[in-house]
């Protein structure tokens, strides 16, 4: 097998496994079949079973049950996959985001904002479908400039649209996956994270 084609497998292989988490994370302390997590998730019940066996060895999930998911972001943050495509400076951003009518999903500071009001919304990070960068591009140049700045686009597996949040303002990515970003991201934002992990997924 080619590199490039080794490189591929894996990458496919670390959707699969991001999009496990993202479920499991989704209904915390909740039994579930592994047949549903497989199916929810998108992801053939081999590599899902697979998955859960050895997150059982860990001590994150019982069964298919997740029992610690403050362990699982953990893991999960530790997986990074390059999502960055290009980066923009533009002026108002949640001017120009609240006007555009391309599909898209906020993470990090300005999602952060909206849902846990702790970071200052310092840059826009912006989760868009493939085939639509395009046209975003166009939108972004007509309002601003290429090149380091205050709005990042990003690309990731389809499955970063599920479980988004449409309240408020904005339309931001699932709790799940802004709380990852946020770890992965480090500072401040992992201080948001942790206030958002004990918001949202204390047993108390």
């Amino acid at each position: 097998m080619k590199r490039e084609e080794i490189l591929s497998t894996r990458k496919r292989n670390a959707i699969k496994i991001e999009r496990i988490y993202r479920i499991l994370l989704s209904l915390p302390y909740v039994e579930r079949s592994i047949y549903r997590i497989s199916k929810e998730s998108d992801t053939d019940y081999h590599w899902t079973h697979n998955t859960l066996k050895e997150l059982e060895k860990q001590g994150v999930v019982g069964g298919s049950k997740l029992i610690e998911p403050i362990s699982l972001f953990k893991i999960w943050a530790d997986r990074p996959i390059s999502t960055l495509f290009r980066e923009y400076h533009i002026q108002e951003p949640k001017k120009f985001l609240k006007e555009v009518k391309l599909d898209h999903a906020i993470t990090t500071y300005y999602a952060e904002n909206q849902i846990g009001s702790y970071l200052i919304p310092s840059r826009l990070d912006i989760y868009i479908h493939e085939e639509d960068s395009k046209p975003w591009h166009e939108s972004l140049i007509a309002n601003g400039y290429v090149g380091k700045g205050n709005v990042r686009i990003l690309l990731a597996d389809e499955h970063v649209f599920w479980n988004r949040v449409l309240e408020g303002p904005l339309k931001t990515v699932s709790i799940q996956q802004l709380i990852v970003d946020l770890i992965r991201e480090g500072g401040v934002c992992m201080e948001a994270a942790e206030i958002l992990m004990e918001r949202y997924y204390d047993r108390e």
